[in-house]
């Protein structure tokens, strides 16, 4: 429940940009829910490497690298379709680069965070399978909006 007052938090902090595109509101979900998601088979694939043994210090670098890929080319196809979706629907080639840079971004951020929560808590000598879930949950949901929002922003500068 703390957390989540985090994520209140980090909306209201982005409210002038929010007000200005009221519009970037109906996408929320799909930033938050697309990283969360990403960032929960990350997780998946780490704790399962670490419930199987076959996580070690010199594979780790290769397991981060493959779940990033996975991540940028997952993060690409989804933003060129969510650009043209938006754009086609909804008229605006701003909404679409917006919502699709944040997708991209967030997929990209949200494997290499889902890979390296479990890693960090195994490591603290606690269950990842247990803890790591709700942890990135709530992380991902919020760097998933800082990201959308501060490309809001930025696009919102420029245009």
């Amino acid at each position: 429940m703390f957390l989540g007052m985090i994520t209140a938090s980090t909306i209201g902090g982005f409210e002038d940009t929010l007000e200005t595109i009221v519009l970037l509101a109906v996408f929320m979900p799909l930033v938050m829910g697309s990283a969360g998601n990403a960032a929960t088979q990350s997780l998946v694939v780490a704790v399962r490497s670490i419930a199987l043994g076959t996580i070690n210090r010199k594979n780790v670098l290769k397991m981060i690298r493959r779940e990033f890929g996975t991540g940028l080319l997952l993060g690409l196809a989804c933003m060129v379709v969510i650009f043209g979706v938006i754009t086609v629907l909804y008229d605006s080639a701003l909404i679409g680069m917006i919502v699709g840079l944040s997708i991209f971004a967030s997929l990209s951020v949200a494997t290499i965070v889902g890979t390296l929560v479990p890693l960090l808590i195994n490591r603290l000598k606690l269950d990842p399978a247990v803890a790591s879930g709700p942890f990135i949950t709530t992380v991902i949901d919020n760097v998933g909006l800082i990201i959308y929002f501060t490309v809001a922003t930025l696009l919102l500068r420029f245009f």
